[in-house]
């Protein structure tokens, strides 16, 4: 089950990360299976021959094994009652039986509810071949993964009286030490001393796995075992539920068991309440343990720490150090009784030439010390008869001096550096063999203590590491993010270009953190291509229960590296992909790709230590702060919550584009201008052919793009050869006039072949057109003039200009042919369309950005499609570009479609395609307006603006959110309590609420409107038939009881009849009233437009609520519905619209802050874009579309990158013949300010530790004097009271 050698194979990586290559079949076995494996193979003692020693109070007498009668086992055929003088031995009267007590077992307890393993076992099992049968019980059925380390712990069991910080520094330093190593531990396993103190403090740790705690106790002595004991007649196995163990005091004697071991063993000798028995038992299971794991004829390292205790502690100490195999013991000062004594005499034991020849060595205590260790053991023992024992046991571990480490409180390390420590002093003896060494190694990575290997290993030179060895234990290093290992083993002599074979970086990538994003990108796309590959019917993909989990390949790490690029960087993993599926090919980077390994593993640390020996730190540390940004953009997509790593993530990718602005200037202010130019522009084959410049593009570093050395190497390309000193408004005035740039200066001369990258001025500062006395070619000064990037963005700018302006007059000009002001043209006709010259301007102005936005497609350093279309659409201002051309095709389609005799352009009930062309022409123009803001990004006060605007937009959508939150819950709430009786539609009734609620954020309140709908709102015919129908009998006092609309008719004309009698009594118009009274009951129109004269008792000019003061629900509807207006005015007008206030000042001071780095960032982009485009503003530009694009999109099909622009593509033609003296001239510069830079940081830390130990020197120089001024005060106080 366990690997037996130190080879550091993948399957171990995996392991150590919890992940594993295979899914290897487990031995599937059920609960009786392992049943009848105990009863078969681990046996118990039992008393089988009874003879009285004493009778019990209960006349149940007790044998000499000092069970009673009852407990012995009388149904089985073997026993026998002996007379009561006969002798009893343990061998004669004791024999192995069938195991009665094993399984699960659960204690009653509270805070532990995990289930633990037992099993009572023969003391017989101490001694080989029978103790060999444990390793299956271990493998097959309790599962143990196997331990890097085994700790033993002895102490104090009942009179344990350590002190409370001792103990917590034992118990943080045990659980460090067991959690780095994977450690097993063995202990007592009862619940009391130093074993409750282990089992409390793994109980207590938060952790997935539980961590192997084995307790090897005493049966006879434990309490209430019987209830462990299997009480089935015939058969002893079979159990299947976990048998329950309370946590009680016991009696006098017995011990209970520790809840939180995960195994016990109970050690049974055929006796009850016998001292000791488990001792041998538990020296056996230990030294079994060690021999099951062992690697290279090495046992497994183990380290006994001892904790107070007495004479059974020392006797396990020096078993465990009798041994001989490096084992070694930690011993805790200050926790009383046996340790504190054999501190005491460890430390003052004294070396003498026993037989005077000097040959044998022994250890003495002095006699003073021999009076004082046995007065320390008459004061903790008694007057016991052990003085010498224990003193011969104290020389004897003295003896050991290499293997026995003393740890105090009062030492600065913890105690897992003290139990590491030991390890180390043990195996930095030259008789050790050098397997241990590696062992030991492995505990020093694992623990991540770089101190104490370097001390004990490296500095004495007992042995040398062979470079296998060395890779190995780098692989390991690397793995487990030891970064102080790293450097050791580097600085030892470890070749990282011969450890970095593609095996090994495989193996690495298999190996990274489950927790880091990048672990998670690259298994996604190992899991994609796996389902594939299953689609496919590749039938070598899933074969039964031994499945193979996603492995990660080299190509899917540089096809994530492309991903992370945008598609502009092609890797080796992908390029070379045949010579890397070799294990043995090695690199010629390799610390540029073990950056982006810990960059991807989310181990900065190292990646630091990395990105320092890179060839290319510039661009390594750029693409590394694209990595870093990229997982933190990743980790928001999945919503992982994880503070933490985020702050981290952000962190990293801040240092990285710190540390490469940082060379960058000091390349700056060290060099020449042609140095860093070449720093910028040369092509690097280790980052798929791109340059820093490229790199610096695509990452968007953002403080890097901003340096000054960026950005001006940015406006040599902007101005291109013309002199960079020329005006802006100059370089506008010349290109609308052709001849006038001919007069212009330039940079270089006409016809010069071998010019440096930028051959501006000479070493003397003066101009090298000034040396030169003939004037360049006008036509080639014309040729360079328009196409420069910034003549480009002039005609651009200019011609776009003009496009608006045609544009708008399209628009705004009307609706009449012009065969309408023109009837005897001959061209004009009854199916003549409404386009005119201007039309056409537009229609070819917008034809000529279609192939520019064609080859911004398919300009994408990548050969996939898709890939090049993501690249595309990443740019806002692509977008507006592509549905801008789509919303104009749509509107001059539909315009091309109306003819000059349509007359369904002047019907306004319906629509036409004339009314269609304006309604798309109109958002067309808006499209067209925005995508000129990007002209203003140039400038250096609207473009930070233009920057604030965009974060302000994203912040106003998210608000917009909870706004409308607000606004609909208020305007569906109020509607409803306006209009109980509405039938208007719904989508009528939800534009209305949304229109009155929106408005009333910007204070438009309508209070007397809102009383005029309220009153409106409750109108209705029938609600008023029973409005009046309450008024009148409440003052008539009669019964008002109804049941329906139809006894409400009947009663109503009833009252019109009573009404009508009145009426002809008190007026002369009797008959007129009686015709009114007669009619209908009033409709909803009648009584909303003429209430007052027909209510008469109502019309006193009041409130219009008056109309509805009788009615308590349209009252209460009333009252409500103002409420809810107060709260919503409240809450939005006053608290969402200051929070959005103070949403846009916090953008705005932040964008404020960064509005120099926001500026050169834009304007890089644009400088980028327009060195791009064609020399021939819209619409000429279709002229050079048709003689260049077939070639260009022919190559481009063919996988090739773009180059640069004929700009610059006769500076790189000497270039490209020395890219590879251009490249080794970089790096060594590179290297150079690398050194500078890092120097810069030393003395900087320096000079920060120099002013810390100044002020503390002032700051007690201070204290000083001021304590000599209190004396003084005081002394002058106390003369004047004699005085």
């Amino acid at each position: 089950m366990y690997n037996n050698h130190f080879v550091f194979e993948p399957r171990e990586v995996y392991n150590a990360n919890k992940i594993q290559t295979t899914i290897a079949p487990k031995w599937r076995y059920d609960q009786r299976t392992f049943d009848e494996w105990v009863v078969k193979n681990i046996q118990v003692r039992e008393c089988y021959k009874f003879v009285k020693e004493k009778d019990d109070v209960d006349n149940d007498p007790i044998c000499h094994c000092k069970n009673k009668l009852s407990k012995h086992p009388k149904l089985s055929s073997d026993f026998m009652e002996m007379p009561e003088e006969s002798s009893w031995t343990q061998n004669d009267n004791t024999m192995l039986t069938k195991n009665n007590a094993f399984g699960k077992i659960t204690f009653d307890v509270e805070e532990c509810s995990e289930e633990a393993q037992y099993m009572r076992i023969a003391k017989d099992y101490s001694e080989k071949p029978r103790i060999e049968i444990l390793k299956s019980l271990f493998a097959d059925f309790w599962k143990l993964d196997e331990p890097d380390l085994l700790i033993s712990v002895s102490g104090g069991a009942k009179s344990f009286n350590v002190p409370q910080d001792i103990c917590a520094s034992f118990q943080q330093g045990l659980l460090n030490a067991a959690r780095s190593t994977r450690a097993w531990i063995i202990t007592g396993g009862q619940h009391c001393g130093v074993m409750k103190l282990v089992g409390g403090v793994i109980g207590q740790s938060i952790s997935t796995t539980r961590i192997p705690t084995i307790g090897v106790g005493n049966w006879g002595k434990t309490w209430k075992n019987n209830l462990l004991v299997h009480n089935r007649s015939g058969h002893y196995g079979g159990q299947r539920e976990a048998t329950t163990y309370p946590i009680e005091p016991p009696d006098k004697g017995y011990a209970t068991l520790d809840p939180n071991h995960t195994h016990h063993f109970l050690v049974d000798d055929g006796t009850t309440g016998t001292d000791g028995i488990e001792y041998e038992f538990r020296a056996a299971l230990e030294t079994l343990i060690c021999e099951k794991f062992m690697i290279q004829n090495v046992p497994l390292p183990m380290v006994c720490i001892m904790v107070e205790g007495g004479m059974r502690s020392l006797e396990i100490a020096i078993s465990t150090l009798r041994k001989g195999t490096g084992n070694t013991l930690v011993v805790l000062k200050g926790s009383g009784r046996a340790s504190d004594i054999l501190c005491y005499g460890f430390e003052n034991s004294i070396e003498i030439d026993s037989d005077g020849t000097g040959g044998r060595k022994e250890r003495k205590m002095p006699a003073e010390c021999d009076v004082e260790i046995k007065r320390l053991i008459e004061k903790d023992f008694g007057k016991y008869k052990i003085e010498k024992q224990m003193l011969d046991l104290i020389l004897e571990i003295s003896a050991y001096r290499d293997f026995v480490t003393i740890y105090s409180i009062q030492n600065p390390e913890p105690l897992d550096f003290y139990i590491l420590s030991s390890l180390m002093k043990s195996s930095a003896n030259a008789n050790v063999l050098a397997a241990t060494k590696m062992r030991q190694m492995r505990l020093a990575i694992t623990w991540g203590h770089a101190k104490i290997a370097r001390e004990f290993i490296f500095s004495q030179k007992l042995y040398k590491f062979s470079a296998y060895e060395l890779e190995q234990l780098m692989l390991f290093a690397i793995t487990k993010q030891r970064t102080e290992f790293v450097k050791l083993l580097m600085d030892y002599g470890c070749d990282l270009k011969q450890f970095l074979t593609a095996k090994n970086l495989k193996i690495l990538f298999n190996s990274l953190d489950p927790k880091s994003g990048g672990y998670r990108l690259l298994m996604e796309k190992a899991e994609r291509k796996l389902r594939k590959m299953k689609f496919d019917g590749n039938r070598n993909v899933e074969e039964g229960p031994g499945t193979r989990t996603p492995e990660i390949q080299l190509s899917e790490v540089g096809s994530l590296l492309a991903r992370i690029m945008q598609g502009s960087y092609t890797s080796i993993f992908n390029t070379h992909k045949k010579k890397y599926e070799n294990g043995a090919a090695t690199f010629d980077n390799p610390f540029d790709l073990m950056t982006v390994y810990c960059a991807l593993d989310n181990c900065q640390d190292m990646a630091l230590l990395f990105w320092k020996k890179s060839r290319t730190p510039m661009a390594t540390g750029i693409i590394a702060h694209r990595i870093y940004n990229y997982l933190d953009m990743m980790e928001s997509k999945w919503a992982r919550m994880d503070e933490e790593m985020t702050e981290q993530l952000e962190k990293a990718a801040s240092d990285f584009e710190s540390l490469s602005y940082g060379l960058m200037t000091m390349c700056y202010h060290n060099y020449e201008k042609k140095e860093w130019v070449n720093i910028l522009e040369v092509k690097m084959i280790d980052w798929g052919n791109l340059s820093l410049f490229e790199i610096g593009q695509i990452t968007g570093a953002k403080n890097f793009l901003s340096h000054a050395a960026y950005q001006s190497y940015l406006t040599d390309i902007w101005m291109g050869e013309v002199h960079p000193s020329t005006p802006f408004f100059l370089l506008a005035f010349c290109a609308v006039l052709p001849p006038l740039p001919i007069f212009l200066k330039y940079n270089s001369k006409f016809g010069k072949k071998n010019a440096d990258l930028n051959p501006r001025t000479d070493k003397s500062g003066t101009d090298k057109d000034d040396q030169v006395g003939k004037k360049p070619n006008p036509l080639r000064r014309l040729q360079l003039f328009y196409t420069s990037p910034a003549v480009k963005f002039i005609l651009n700018g200019i011609t776009y200009l003009i496009f608006l302006g045609l544009y708008i007059c399209s628009i705004l000009e009307g609706n009449e042919c012009n065969c309408e002001d023109h009837p005897s043209d001959e061209t004009c006709g009854p199916n003549t369309n409404m386009v005119g010259w201007k039309d056409y301007y537009l229609i070819i102005f917008v034809g000529s950005t279609i192939p520019i936005e064609i080859s911004q497609v398919i300009d994408g350093n990548t050969k996939s499609v898709l890939k090049k279309f993501k690249i595309y659409f990443k740019q806002m201002y692509n977008v507006v570009d592509l549905l801008a051309i789509i919303v104009f095709t749509i509107a001059f389609t539909l315009k091309l479609s109306v003819k000059c005799n349509d007359d369904e352009r002047y019907m306004i009930y319906k629509f036409s395609n004339y009314h269609y062309f304006r309604l798309f022409s109109s958002f067309c123009f808006i499209l067209y307006s925005l995508r000129f803001i990007q002209m203003f990004e140039m400038n250096a006060k609207i473009g930070p603006k233009i920057f604030m605007l965009k974060r302000m937009a994203v912040d106003l959508f998210f608000f917009l959110f909870l706004l409308a939150v607000f606004t609909f819950s208020y305007c569906v709430a109020s509607e409803a309590l306006l209009y109980p009786f509405h039938d208007r539609p719904v989508n009528e009734t939800i534009f209305t609420a949304f229109r009155r609620s929106y408005f009333n954020v910007f204070g438009d309140l309508d209070i007397e409107g809102l009383s005029n709908r309220f009153v409106t709102g409750h109108c209705n015919e029938k609600s008023f038939m029973y409005m009046e129908y309450h008024e009148f009998i409440m003052e008539n006092h009669l019964d008002g009881t109804i049941e329906n609309l139809t006894d409400l008719r009947t009663r109503w004309e009833e009252i019109n009849e009573e009404r009508l009698k009145k009426l002809e009594d008190n007026s002369s118009k009797s008959m007129e009233k009686r015709e009114s009274a007669n009619k209908d009951p009033p409709t909803f129109l009648e009584y909303t437009d003429d209430y007052c004269e027909r209510w008469p008792e109502h019309s006193d000019g009041n409130d219009p609520l008056d109309l509805l003061e009788d009615s308590p629900v349209a009252i209460t509807n009333y009252y409500i519905c103002f409420m809810l207006l107060c709260i919503y005015v409240l809450t939005v007008n006053i608290m969402l619209i200051n929070l959005l206030i103070a949403i846009f000042s916090n953008t705005y001071s932040d964008s404020k802050a960064k509005s120099g780095i926001i500026y050169k960032t834009q304007r890089a982009s644009v400088i980028v874009e327009f060195e791009e485009r064609p020399w021939l503003p819209n619409p000429l530009s279709l002229i050079y579309f048709a003689c260049v694009s077939p070639f260009k999109m022919l190559k481009s099909c063919c996988g090739k990158q773009r180059r640069y622009s004929s700009a610059r593509k006769d500076s790189r033609k000497a270039s490209d013949s020395n890219t590879a003296a251009r490249a080794r001239r970089a790096q060594l510069i590179e290297a150079e300010c690398m050194v500078l830079h890092l120097k810069k940081e030393t003395n900087k830390k320096d000079g920060l530790v120099i002013l810390e130990a100044q002020n503390k020197k002032i700051s007690s120089a201070v204290e000083k004097i001021v304590s000599e001024l209190k004396q003084i005060t005081l002394k002058q106080h106390k003369e004047t009271l004699w005085v």
